[in-house]
């Protein structure tokens, strides 16, 4: 005798469909990365420290209206941070020295912001990070907590 003409009709057809709901349910589950969402964390892998701030922080001031006045605090710490990275007695303690490092980190991120703003925009960018980038205050805070650099992270960006 066949075992599905005693069964139930309601059970055969119940076990049929959850099949495919249980497929659906794991697909539904495991997120697949977009490829927007892989080209953003390629993006932020190849940033050194503090460079996908710096280049939020410059690019949010590039798009939008206002001066280095109107740069929030942490904002400015981060390009700040950004700027001073890589600074150690090594480099050199006098102002100059500070300055020439702050300048050059500076030239590092415009040419990472460039690629987010139009031409307009980049001056706007250029015109405020030297302005951050040379602030006396921001220099002397710099050569006040120079450390010397660890032999291992001599070559290191």
């Amino acid at each position: 005798m066949d075992n599905s003409k005693n069964m139930e009709p309601g059970i055969r057809n119940a076990t049929v469909q959850e099949s495919p709901n249980k497929e659906q349910r794991k697909k539904e589950s495991r997120p697949v990365i977009s490829a927007k969402v892989q080209t953003i964390l390629d993006f932020l892998r190849g940033c050194s420290p503090y460079e996908a701030d710096s280049i939020r922080v410059m690019v949010g001031y590039g798009t939008g209206n206002g001066d280095t006045a109107t740069i929030e605090a942490t904002d400015m710490l981060a390009v700040n941070r950004f700027l001073n990275h890589g600074l150690a007695k090594e480099n050199g303690t006098s102002n100059e020295a500070v300055m020439k490092h702050r300048q050059e980190r500076a030239q590092k991120l415009l040419e990472a912001v460039k690629d987010f703003v139009d031409i307009g925009q980049l001056c706007r960018v250029s015109i405020v990070l030297m302005k951050i980038s040379s602030d006396f205050k921001a220099v002397e805070d710099a050569r006040g907590h120079l450390q010397s650099q660890p032999a291992a992270n001599v070559n290191r960006n």
